[in-house]
């Protein structure tokens, strides 16, 4: 279960979803990648939560950005986009890793300047 709040100034979004292990196992399997391709790489449940991971250039920038929803019926939803780097996306994998085996119970991205 990923429970996911975003705040971005004024605006919050939130949603709770549930995934697999495999569906989390192939997406962090996914993150360890280098380079990653140009296709976004992503953990999807369609209408609540979406967390893609892309590059933004050639020469390492790259993006995570999350959707998030609180209902397969809402209109509105709550995006982010944090702009991160190779380090920063192995710092996600090893925090993701720890969550998945019950060790950490909380993810937080920042953005790199």
């Amino acid at each position: 279960m990923l429970d996911i709040d975003i705040v971005q100034g004024n605006f919050r979004g939130h949603g709770v979803v549930y995934f697999t292990i495999n569906e989390v196992s192939e997406f962090m399997t996914s993150l360890k990648a280098y380079p990653l391709e140009r296709a976004m790489l992503s953990l999807k449940s369609p209408g609540l939560l979406n967390i893609s991971v892309f590059p933004t250039d050639g020469v390492g920038h790259l993006a995570v950005r999350i959707e998030v929803t609180e209902d397969l019926d809402a209109v509105e939803f709550a995006r982010i986009q944090l702009r991160t780097d190779y380090s920063g996306l192995s710092r996600f994998h090893n925090q993701l890793t720890l969550m998945a085996e019950g060790e950490l119970n909380e993810i937080v991205l920042e953005e790199k300047g």
